[in-house]
């Protein structure tokens, strides 16, 4: 499977400003397959080390930070050696070894022609416990599940996928990349479970794989934190299923447990945000540059990482994807608003959307463009009428606004209607727009 990540891991290889690498992301994302990829690709020797299960650096970590004496100490065990520009080293699941990550700050200092990569899956919760961290002395990357676009070159090919960067001859293979699209909400982009669907076809297969990483998380919960908070962050996740599914979906406590109140649970909440396990989309009343001072802290939709699965833990059988539209239309547009929020938090990891004070109106997504607000409005079927747009685009009189249906792409004045699978094309034509000067 073709990673877009790799393309950033290529441009990192040969940068002449290069720092150390620091990939974070949730478990099952692809992030050791893709760089142990990257790496047997373009290096002679590969120097792999992870940390939850390789221990023999602990003892000259807790020793030494200087980066001459750990790659000493690599090159004895491994019996391989460390040659700028021709070894790469590894160092996987870092959040098991902190001070692995301070090595890094050295690194980037002493021996920066070294090609260096730190990976792990709850960076962020080791981040935010006070932890040092190397600043200005790594680039940092997030790697998240397969996009969509990604999904169809794995199932179709690369040649079908490009396609979908093309709004004039999308629409004569709109029926193909619906399929694909009821499929891919079902299956979702964990590149084990679309490997596996790749390879036998089989969506039992698929169905058990989403729960054994559900199951994974939940492991996770347990490992990271005590026992009460483990509790707490387990009722979060098992309660954002049934709060996306409401027609609105704003996130309550009181859904998790009578009487619970938000400072009971705003530890366990950071711990899954930080995790990488979710996403926080938070309401604005008054869509005005920045958004972010307008936010209602206390106001928010959550969403998990991953569509398949959501479907997985709201219980979707695979014979939806047969009957029509439904695997869109059911669950109030749940699917189809999680796999948007997916694919753009990829791309602007900070999202809103807007809702009156009575919640009589609502915007899925808002999104700052520059120095406009942009507001996104998700119909899961072929059905467009959006009584909620209108009233925003007449109050506000927004530059840009966008659409995602099932319908073909169209154009008219600042109202754009895109495919809900082309919605990896939202920043493309933000970015257009500016050059033209229509965002100004």
């Amino acid at each position: 499977m073709k990673r877009e990540f790799e393309k950033y891991l290529e441009k990192w290889r040969v940068s002449k400003d290069r720092k150390p690498l620091l990939v974070r992301g949730a478990r099952q994302v692809g992030k050791t397959y893709t760089i142990t990829k990257f790496a047997k690709e373009y290096f002679e020797h590969v120097v792999y080390i992870s940390f939850d299960i390789d221990r023999y650096l602990d003892v000259i970590l807790k020793e030494t930070l200087n980066p001459r004496e750990i790659l000493d100490a690599i090159s004895q065990k491994l019996q391989i050696p460390i040659i700028e520009g021709k070894t790469i080293i590894i160092f996987d699941e870092v959040q098991e070894q902190p001070r692995a990550l301070t090595s890094l700050k050295y690194f980037n200092e002493n021996m920066p022609r070294i090609h260096v990569i730190a990976s792990g899956s709850a960076l962020g919760v080791l981040l935010h416990k006070g932890f040092s961290f190397p600043v200005g002395k790594v680039d940092t990357q997030y790697m998240r599940a397969l996009s969509f676009s990604e999904f169809v070159a794995a199932v179709e090919n690369e040649e079908m996928a490009k396609i979908l960067n093309d709004t004039d001859k999308m629409r004569f293979f709109a029926s193909t990349f619906e399929k694909r699209l009821k499929q891919y909400f079902y299956i979702g982009g964990m590149p084990e479970i679309v490997a596996s669907f790749v390879k036998n076809n089989d969506y039992a297969e698929v169905r058990a794989l989403h729960e054994k990483i559900i199951s994974d998380y939940k492991a996770d919960f347990s490992k990271y934190n005590d026992y009460d908070t483990a509790l707490k962050i387990n009722a979060i996740f098992d309660s954002i299923p049934s709060q996306v599914s409401r027609e609105n979906k704003k996130f309550k406590y009181s859904e998790i447990k009578k009487g619970s109140r938000a400072d009971d649970y705003l530890v366990s909440l950071g711990w899954l945000e930080n995790s990488d396990l979710i996403r926080k989309v938070l309401a604005i009343y008054e869509p005005k540059i920045p958004l972010k001072f307008y936010e209602q802290q206390h106001i928010f939709k959550l969403f998990i990482n991953d569509v398949g699965l959501l479907g997985a833990m709201i219980g979707i059988h695979s014979e939806t994807i047969l009957q029509g539209n439904a695997l869109f239309t059911e669950f109030k547009g749940a699917l189809a608003e999680q796999f948007i929020c997916s694919h753009l938090y990829s791309n602007f990891h900070r999202m809103n959307y807007w809702t009156t004070e009575q919640s009589k109106n609502e915007i899925d997504f808002l999104i700052s463009a520059w120095d406009t607000p942009v507001p996104i409005e998700v119909k899961s079927g072929f059905n467009t009428q959006a009584k909620s747009l209108k009233v925003f685009r007449e109050k506000y009189q927004p530059k840009l606004s966008f659409r995602l249906s099932l319908n073909d792409y169209n154009q008219s004045d600042d109202l754009i209607d895109l495919p809900l699978y082309a919605v990896h094309l939202i920043p493309k034509i933000i970015e257009e727009y500016n050059k033209n000067g229509l965002l100004t």
